[in-house]
């Protein structure tokens, strides 16, 4: 640090508390003066910046409408219907789109195929659904839009930050794998592009490694029909990217979104390595 200091922004919590910090009686503390330093330093240059309340407005006025509640139109969730019941009682899970045509490679076939004989899978219960399967789940769920992100709120109850705040990933020391790794955006028009890395492996399709980069273009079609195309690079574990485009149409009928648990009232215990139902 140079040793110069700048007068904090009218605003600015990260530079106001600074100031505070390194200047006046606090500044006698070694530790307050580390603590500012510290907090300077962590605060993303997005967190820094100070935007008028006149431009913020100009901002949100040019974001797109996606109100309303969304579910995947694939032919498969959006049969299960909101009650999770198809009208044959019977789902077909292979036809889903993040499921059919992804190019893997031998070593991921394998690993696949040593799964599927594994008597884990006939145990085991999903709840919640990680990145990507979460953009083909039987949840609806709809989006929050910001200038500063876009918030995907699904009725499982998990949510997606895409931050467009012009931020970038964090450092690798920063960062670590989760469900739903860390997501970066911007606005290409009224299409949101996003960059999203560090998705922790899973259960659910498709299978790829921690290195997996996901890139997505998220637009409107039509008033009712929203379409994600998702681009998957994983060498690791594809021969080559798969593109994939999920189509989502809108829910008529339904003026708010009800955030379910699957663990509620479950009459599926696991008994002798085997699920069971228990009578109501």
């Amino acid at each position: 640090m140079s040793g110069q200091r700048t007068a904090p922004r009218s605003g600015d919590a990260s530079g106001c508390v600074a100031a505070l910090l390194t200047s006046g009686p606090l500044a006698r503390s070694a530790g307050a003066a580390l603590l500012a330093a510290a907090l300077l330093a962590a605060a993303p240059a997005p967190a820094l910046a100070q935007v008028s309340d006149e431009a913020r407005v100009r901002a949100f006025a040019a974001l797109p409408n996606w109100t309303g509640i969304w579910i995947a139109a694939d032919g498969v969730m959006n049969d299960l219907g909101l009650n999770g019941r198809g009208p044959t009682g019977v789902t077909d899970f292979a036809k889903l789109l993040l499921v059919r045509g992804v190019p893997y490679n031998a070593e991921t076939e394998a690993k696949i195929a040593a799964r599927a004989n594994s008597n884990d899978r006939a145990t085991a219960k999903e709840c919640g659904f990680p990145f990507p399967f979460v953009m083909e789940s039987p949840w609806p769920f709809e989006f929050l839009i910001t200038p500063e992100e876009t918030a995907m709120i699904v009725a499982g109850r998990e949510i997606r930050h895409i931050y467009t705040d012009g931020r970038a990933h964090p450092k690798a020391e920063d960062l670590w794998p989760t469900p739903w790794g860390d997501s970066v955006g911007r606005w290409d028009g009224h299409t949101l592009v996003v960059d999203t890395i560090a998705v922790q492996p899973g259960t659910l399709p498709p299978v790829v490694t921690e290195q997996a980069h996901f890139t997505e273009r998220i637009r409107m079609t039509s008033p009712d029909r929203i379409e994600d195309e998702i681009t998957i690079d994983d060498p690791a574990a594809l021969t080559r990217p798969f593109t994939v485009t999920i189509p989502y149409e809108r829910v008529p009928g339904l003026d708010r979104l009800v955030h379910g648990d699957c663990r509620e009232n479950d009459r599926n215990p696991v008994v002798d390595g085997k699920i069971t139902i228990t009578p109501p």
